[in-house]
């Protein structure tokens, strides 16, 4: 059959649509890409970001060593601070590109920070009170690859310093940190007064919000054995009843390591009541917000070494007695309103408060309200330290 008159195909043309559609094609799966990739290089990069923070915080309270300890030779070396950098950066999946030694306010003192060398490495370089860490990672795209882009890489750096608290209540004044810790959890006491682990976490509440009654009192029990309850800690200031009655800021890091300190609780009572009101279940002005640390881990040494495992770091305290150290993570304003550590104490077995202390009547507690958390002793702010500056209250803050 022949083609009609005047009729005729345009192969060609018909080609140059498969072109146009083919790159049309090629336009959208990499508009799409860019979408989902740019999504996904988002969240790394967050990432990265994250574990940048992570490294150089974690090489700055390496650095706290420096200003707490008491002992120079015990000093964190270079070496310590490239450990803590570089684990961090591996928990968090990424690499570390360097790290470097900042002064207070996060300016490079042009000194690297060495690899992992633990008590090696040389010292910590003096005016050192800081480390810039930068991370980076390597992913791989999605759809992107189609326009050649097959590997992304996500950068960021951070800056973490050592500083000092600021705005703390001087000791002179009755202020200070009362030397005992209490588990982030509601525990009671067994008949044998061993520690009951509770799940629920200690609630803290706002006075201008919810008003303080007899009805939202805590009974915080002090059992008197099994590890990881309640721990009475050395924080420089004397025997357990010095440090009570004359509260001391001693170097106070954030995060911590704190041990115990041996000593006969029994004696506190009179002490402690020195910061509490008459009536019990009541909020009053003689009732005092005192600065508690919270732990949520222990850890306990062999007992014949005179140093802790390195699991396990030493604080900035010495102790003695058992050997159990507790990490605080953070501390707690305890609005204390009752104090029974004399033995025998019936209190902590009846209202008001709750909850019971349970075990038998040796069980000794502390009534009072949690009012607030407090990530450090107070509010941290950059400026120079001295070494051997017992009188600062320390924690770590990012400064980029």
């Amino acid at each position: 059959m022949k083609p009609h008159p005047g009729t005729h195909f345009d192969r060609s043309r018909s080609g140059q649509v498969l072109v146009i559609v083919a790159l049309g094609m090629v336009a959208f799966i990499a508009m799409v890409g860019l979408v989902i990739d740019g999504g996904n290089a988002w969240g790394q990069q967050r990432e990265t970001q994250n574990a940048a923070d992570s490294a150089a915080k974690a090489g700055a309270t390496v650095i706290q060593g420096v200003y707490t300890d008491a002992d120079p030779t015990n000093d964190p070396t270079n070496g310590d601070v490239g450990c803590a950098v570089e684990a961090a950066a591996d928990a968090n999946g990424v690499e570390l590109e360097f790290a470097e030694y900042t002064d207070w306010q996060g300016s490079p003192l042009g000194v690297d920070i060495v690899a992992c060398a633990p008590g090696g490495g040389g010292a910590v370089p003096a005016g050192a009170q800081g480390v810039v860490a930068e991370t980076f990672q390597d992913f791989d795209t999605y759809l992107m690859r189609i326009v050649n882009f097959n590997e992304l890489t996500a950068r960021a750096d951070a800056t973490a310093v050592v500083g000092q608290t600021d705005g703390i209540c001087p000791a002179s004044e009755g202020c200070g940190a009362i030397p005992v810790t209490f588990p982030r959890s509601l525990d009671t006491c067994d008949g044998t007064n061993s520690r009951v682990v509770g799940e629920d976490e200690w609630e803290p509440i706002d006075p201008d919000v919810t008003p303080l009654t007899a009805s939202n009192l805590v009974i915080v029990p002090l059992c008197t054995t099994g590890p990881g309850s309640v721990g009475w800690l050395d924080l420089g200031c004397g025997n357990l009843q010095q440090a009570v009655a004359n509260p001391c800021h001693g170097p106070i890091p954030i995060p911590a390591w704190l041990q115990t300190q041996t000593g006969n609780v029994n004696n506190l009572e009179d002490d402690l009541e020195e910061y509490t009101g008459t009536v019990v279940g009541v909020p009053e002005e003689d009732d005092q917000v005192l600065r508690i640390p919270i732990h949520d881990n222990t850890c306990r040494s062999d007992l014949d070494d005179d140093e802790p495992p390195a699991d396990c770091p030493q604080g900035p305290w010495s102790g003695n007695g058992n050997h159990l150290y507790y990490h605080v993570p953070y501390w707690a304003g305890f609005k204390l309103d009752g104090a029974y550590t004399g033995g025998n104490d019936d209190e902590c077995d009846e209202a008001p408060g709750s909850p019971f202390a349970g075990g038998n009547g040796a069980t000794g507690c502390l009534k009072g309200w949690f009012v607030s958390i407090i990530p450090a002793p107070g509010p941290i702010v950059a400026g120079p330290i001295t070494p051997g500056n017992f009188g600062a209250l320390l924690g770590i803050v990012l400064v980029n």
